[in-house]
């Protein structure tokens, strides 16, 4: 791996232009809406994450499986390939590049329990196996990939941020990973983006407390449980449909349940939320007055990290009318007019 970020294949191959994103996705809008394949594309990201949490894969081998994902899907069409079997081989890659390797039998098993009711799996290992060639060449070889979970633990740490906050902003990471926000910008712009969101929704919270007469500011956590405007209160995290209003709550399941469940990298094993030596009481919630000077300071681009953060949020807004039983008819309406053909079969032609 490169030493940093800057000189890695990531960055001077795998930073995009959205022009390229578009292109690849004509096919697909001539059939259906842009809201339609933003949703199919949910559906699969959510399967990686679900085979992730049964196979209890760490959560960058996740994250990393639908970044191949992703960029497999900007050089190639969802109609004119089938997503399933590109998803497997994503996964069975990334176990091998993050150091976590899995028999390929066992990823295709799972991969045929998750879609056992979604018209199945049909690959063998001999057919995931041949295109794991086909997915190599289409990365270009480089199979490198920058998370942005490190940059945001080693600001929290900067900050000083209770566990609660840290835990938050996770959760928008992975919710980032559902965007194609990871093509476009790089990790530490993402992991500033969600600290703003953060930082928004606890100025919110802090201003909503100073106006009933509560306490607010330092020491809490980013969100009350009782918060009730949050997000347009369509801020999902995770296949368990939490609302990042209840984020916080002492009941919430997110706080029961490692990592945001079924999505980018909240699907996973026993490293899917931030860890820190200290306490949560020996952190700092968000001071918004400082933040503010904070984020000022910064030597980077505030309007790209505004940029990230409406794109997230657009996110929310798609997601509010997601529902995962329909999937299925919505593949259907994408595929009709033609049989799917994988891309290694086109070649063999």
């Amino acid at each position: 791996m490169a030493a940093n970020f800057w000189t890695s294949s990531h960055c001077t191959h795998w930073i995009l232009d959205r022009r390229r994103v578009e292109d690849a996705m004509k096919e697909d809008l001539e059939y259906i809406d842009i809201d339609t394949l933003t949703k199919i594309k949910m559906w699969y990201y959510n399967i990686i994450g679900k085979i992730g949490k049964r196979l209890q894969f760490r959560q960058q081998v996740v994250a990393t499986a639908i970044v191949y994902f992703k960029r497999f899907y900007t050089k190639n069409s969802i109609r004119s390939t089938d997503p399933s079997l590109v998803a497997a081989t994503c996964i069975y890659l990334a176990c091998k590049i993050e150091e976590c390797p899995q028999h390929i039998k066992h990823i295709i098993q799972e991969m045929k329990h998750a879609l056992v009711n979604l018209g199945g799996f049909d690959y063998d290992t001999f057919k995931v196996a041949e295109f794991e060639f086909y997915l190599l060449e289409e990365l270009e070889f480089y199979l490198i990939v920058y998370h942005p979970y490190r940059d945001l633990t080693l600001i929290a740490k900067d900050l000083k941020l209770e566990e609660s906050n840290l835990q938050t902003a996770w959760f928008v990471l992975n919710d980032s990973y559902r965007t194609d926000v990871c093509l476009f910008y790089a990790p530490h712009m993402i992991a500033l983006a969600a600290l703003y969101i953060i930082c928004v929704v606890h100025a919110e919270q802090y201003n909503d407390n100073n106006n009933n007469g509560g306490g607010g500011g330092s020491g809490h956590s980013v969100i009350s449980g009782g918060s009730s405007n949050t997000m347009d209160d369509s801020g999902l995290l995770g296949h368990n449909s939490i609302h990042l209003a209840q984020l916080n709550s002492p009941n919430s399941a997110a706080n029961k349940t490692p990592g945001a469940g079924g999505g980018a990298g909240g699907a996973g094993g026993g490293q899917n939320t931030p860890t820190t030596s200290s306490s949560s009481t020996e952190g700092h919630g968000i001071n918004n007055r400082n933040m503010v000077q904070w984020f000022a300071d910064l030597n980077v681009d505030i309007e790209e990290i505004i940029e990230i953060t409406q794109e997230i949020l657009s996110l929310y807004t798609i997601w509010k009318d997601y529902e995962e039983e329909h999937v299925p008819a919505m593949m259907q309406a994408l595929k009709m007019y033609s049989e799917p053909t994988t891309p290694q079969s086109q070649i063999m032609q």
